[in-house]
């Protein structure tokens, strides 16, 4: 993918479901988190990490504080798009472990005029796995300041380019990239391959 885009990992989040840090969840020779970067960092130009509790971050990738902690995935989506280097920052929740690296060229090819590219699966906007331009950051302070954190509300003031599931499925047939690990059965459930 490169020519000028940063992944940016949300690794905040409270975890109730799971019990524990998602981010934190041992998968191979990592966390869940490593698993994501090692899987992604090779289509994107620059990593970086948001949320979550302190640590170095990962191999390849930088791990940056949320501005407005508390606040859910808007506020990690505005950390990183405050620090990053590139225009285009492809969104991805670490409780997405198998997204598609070819998503990224996707999203990025798609995103001519646009201020945001959104996966759409069913009737639900995957708004924590798509493409974001680095200029809608001082609009989602202003969010923030104000007492909204729904990435929703983002997605319903911004022009943006859903993109069907027909089309995701040219490279991902089974949309693997959208499913989540939120409890403690859904990471068991990956961790065998099911």
């Amino acid at each position: 993918m490169a020519d000028g885009c940063t992944l940016l990992v949300l690794a905040g989040g409270r975890s109730r479901r799971m019990g524990r840090d998602k981010a934190r969840l041992p998968a191979g020779d990592g966390t869940l988190v490593d698993h994501l970067v090692r899987r992604l960092a090779p289509v994107v130009d620059e990593t970086i990490v948001a949320g979550g509790a302190a640590n170095p971050g990962p191999a390849g990738g930088r791990w940056i504080e949320d501005r407005y902690p508390g606040m859910g995935p808007l506020a990690g989506l505005h950390a990183g798009l405050v620090e990053a280097a590139h225009p285009l920052v492809w969104v991805v929740a670490c409780d997405l472990p198998d997204v598609e690296p070819r998503l990224g060229a996707l999203l990025r090819n798609l995103a001519a005029g646009v201020e945001a590219v959104v996966p759409r699966v069913g009737d639900q906007p995957e708004g924590v796995c798509a493409l974001y331009q680095r200029s809608l950051a001082p609009r989602i302070e202003m969010m923030l300041q104000a007492g909204e954190h729904r990435v929703q509300d983002l997605l319903a003031r911004v022009e943006v380019r859903y993109v069907t599931a027909a089309e995701l499925r040219r490279i991902d047939p089974e949309l693997r990239s959208f499913r989540n690990i939120n409890t403690p059965a859904d990471y068991e459930t990956w961790l065998s391959g099911r």
